[in-house]
């Protein structure tokens, strides 16, 4: 029987390649996944102190506060009119590969009731439309969850606690709506541009395969198959972006910059 290894022990994994530098704080990657996500785990105390765990969909507050529907009658609704404290678990769609290797947030606060919610139920509304069935029933109510604690898991050996006041001031990432159709439009259609990104710009002259794992406004990631084995690869672009406009000829500027190493050129971005 093979002997069992500490977690953590033996060699570490490889350095990522790249500028590690350009990666997103984890309190704009933790304010990126909320607003991202629409389905998240509540977890309330019942009665006997027990968590009590349920799916609820949400909306988020400017400050990055959930807000939630939810019925009078269900039991998580019972178990915050008796203890206000309560955390929310959100997760990265898993989709392929092992789920302990995406992004996920843990968001600890209270449960309030709100009173007026005007515009949180127009927003609300707006992004989960199958509520309207029952928003307007008496039994139903907004509930906001106001965080105080943040622990943010970007996946294996990358976590954080993310200190509130950096969470409600981190900006959102502008190119989380469409970042998704980015990666798979380079995997699918831009093989050849992510191997010569991985190749010219991270240094891996022996990479024989890369594909996009990620692209946000400061930057992209990339996974490298080496001889030795896989390598991750952190791209900065030469300038920050702010709209998701700009992803395109973003990506095109590093292409250009990837190849001009080829050429033997000298690039430089203002």
């Amino acid at each position: 029987m093979a002997t069992k290894q500490a977690h953590g022990s033996g060699d570490s994994s490889p350095p990522i390649a790249g500028d590690t530098s350009t990666f997103p704080s984890d309190a704009e990657l933790s304010r990126t996944l909320v607003a991202s996500s629409g389905t998240a785990t509540l977890s309330t105390l019942t009665a006997n102190g027990y968590p009590y765990g349920s799916i609820v969909s949400f909306i988020h507050d400017e400050l990055g506060n959930p807000v939630i529907l939810i019925s009078d009658l269900a039991e998580h609704t019972i178990n915050a009119r008796q203890n206000e404290r309560a955390s929310m678990l959100i997760s990265e769609p898993s989709g392929e590969g092992d789920p302990l290797g995406k992004a996920r947030l843990t968001l600890i606060g209270t449960l309030h009731l709100l009173e007026s919610p005007r515009s949180e139920r127009e927003v609300y509304l707006a992004k989960h439309q199958h509520a309207s069935f029952y928003a307007d029933y008496e039994d139903f109510n907004f509930w906001k969850l106001s965080v105080s604690e943040c622990r943010y898991v970007g996946g294996f050996g990358h976590m954080s606690w993310v200190q509130s006041e950096k969470y409600r001031s981190a900006e959102i990432d502008p190119l989380f709506h469409n970042a998704q159709g980015i990666i798979d439009h380079m995997n699918n259609d831009h093989k050849d541009a992510n191997l010569l990104y991985a190749k010219n710009l991270a240094n891996l002259t022996d990479c024989t395969e890369a594909s996009m794992l990620g692209i946000d406004r400061y930057g992209i990631t990339l996974r490298a198959t080496t001889p030795t084995g896989p390598r991750m690869v952190r791209l900065g672009f030469p300038t920050v972006l702010k709209s998701e406009e700009e992803a395109r000829p973003a990506i095109i500027d590093l292409l250009d910059i990837a190849k001009a190493v080829n050429d033997g050129q000298s690039v430089h971005k203002e």
